[in-house]
């Protein structure tokens, strides 16, 4: 079985210019990077990779062609490439994996599931990767390639990694929004928001060791309504963390069967 030793990556941005860094380091040949621009491509790397934004002008010869692609972009990208029998794979958490199969039959994903900034070093053996490939053998392949990197990975389907990813967002994302919130809340008024880590890293211990649901507490958990009603208003000021206050509080007491 030929192993992974030539890469060439479709994509500039934030996971791309992450496993750029992370393959170089380990030592893999990049033959060619195909983007737009070639401005968020440090010049080390550029010195001694191709790059185009000519999708005619990809090399044909590596081993591995990753998509690290906006998930807008990956239908637009796949229309301008001539069918092959390349090892293709993609790094989203939503995309079809299947839908590769337009320009390969060895279709693919290594997905890592992380919060990806271009300035932000990544401790790649902690970040949990999710693999899938359409047969066994490059199935083997692709976890050899992850082992290779000391990517902490597992094998998941499609349809598991989109929920995955889904879980991710509200997770993530919308938990960033919200204390995002909370400390604008906070500096505003002259609170100190970091008082609020002991608290917060309490908070996801609980969710990460327990069933859910069962260490709720709070203002609507006990079904306090006067309290409620007045810290509603104190929000005023603070509409859209207002209207949050509001849903939660909802949810919370219709999850713990108090009167609304």
């Amino acid at each position: 079985m030929k192993e992974i030793k030539n890469i060439t990556i479709l994509g500039t941005g934030n996971i791309a210019n992450g496993f750029l860094h992370l393959f170089l380091k380990n030592q893999f040949k990049i033959d060619c990077i195909f983007g737009n621009s070639s401005k968020n491509i440090e010049k080390s790397v550029l010195e001694n990779t191709f790059f185009t934004n000519n999708i005619s002008e990809i090399t044909s010869t590596s081993d591995l062609y990753i998509f690290a692609l906006s998930d807008d972009a990956y239908q637009e990208v796949f229309k301008k490439i001539s069918k092959n029998n390349h090892l293709t794979i993609h790094t989203s958490g939503s995309l079809d994996s299947k839908s590769l199969g337009i320009i390969s039959d060895r279709w693919g994903c290594i997905y890592p599931l992380q919060s990806i900034k271009k300035d932000t070093k990544v401790s790649w053996e902690k970040v949990p990767f999710f693999i899938e490939a359409a047969n066994e053998k490059d199935e083997k392949l692709l976890s050899i390639f992850c082992a290779s990197n000391n990517m902490n990975f597992s094998i998941l389907n499609s349809s598991k990694r989109k929920k995955l990813h889904l879980a991710a967002v509200a997770s993530n994302n919308f938990t960033y929004h919200l204390l995002s919130m909370v400390k604008e809340y906070c500096i505003k008024n002259e609170v100190n928001f970091k008082d609020l880590r002991t608290l917060l890293e309490k908070t996801i211990e609980t969710v990460l060791s327990k069933e859910p649901y069962m260490d709720q507490t709070g203002p609507a958990n006990r079904g306090d309504n006067t309290l409620i009603e007045k810290q509603i208003k104190e929000l005023k000021e603070f509409k859209n963390l207002q209207e949050i206050y509001k849903i939660f509080s909802k949810q919370i007491i219709k999850q713990h069967h108090h009167e609304l």
